[in-house]
């Protein structure tokens, strides 16, 4: 299983950084690869949602997830249900270092049930979270600032 731990301050709240990783419908519009979102379930603490990934040159590809969160830790943890991996799970924390900067600590584990295709994931790992962080950089500052 391929794992990666990673922490970044952004020049922003936590709760607005949190609101944002948690917006999930959201994804299509600023998740380069992410094609659709559809939410199954929504409670106070989880969501069941599929999410659509298409990338360059691969067929569509569906990842059912049960999401948890807790609106007062800003935390949020999500478990892989069904599509074309074996496991993931990742993990955000959003810590509050001030008014305006928080410290994010995210943390995936991957592993398909293809071996090929976990080698192709693997090379291609450090650009994929590379290009996410960013997205959500990005979106923190088009809609927090």
């Amino acid at each position: 299983m391929k794992s990666s731990n990673r922490e970044e301050i952004v020049d922003h709240d936590a709760k607005g950084l949190f609101d944002i990783v948690l917006d999930i419908e959201s994804y299509p519009y600023f998740i380069p690869w992410c094609s659709a979102m559809k939410v199954h379930s929504k409670s106070e603490k989880e969501i069941y949602a599929d999410m659509v990934v298409w990338y360059k040159y691969f067929m569509p590809q569906t990842f059912g997830s049960h999401v948890i969160f807790d609106k007062k830790k800003l935390s949020i943890s999500t478990t892989y249900i069904e599509g074309p991996l074996k496991d993931l799970k990742t993990n955000w924390i959003f810590e509050s270092l001030n008014k305006n900067q928080t410290r994010i600590h995210f943390n995936v584990e991957f592993e398909f049930k293809r071996f090929f295709h976990q080698k192709i994931a693997e090379a291609f790992f450090p650009l994929i979270e590379n290009k996410m962080i960013e997205s959500f950089k990005v979106r923190a500052d088009e809609i927090l600032d």
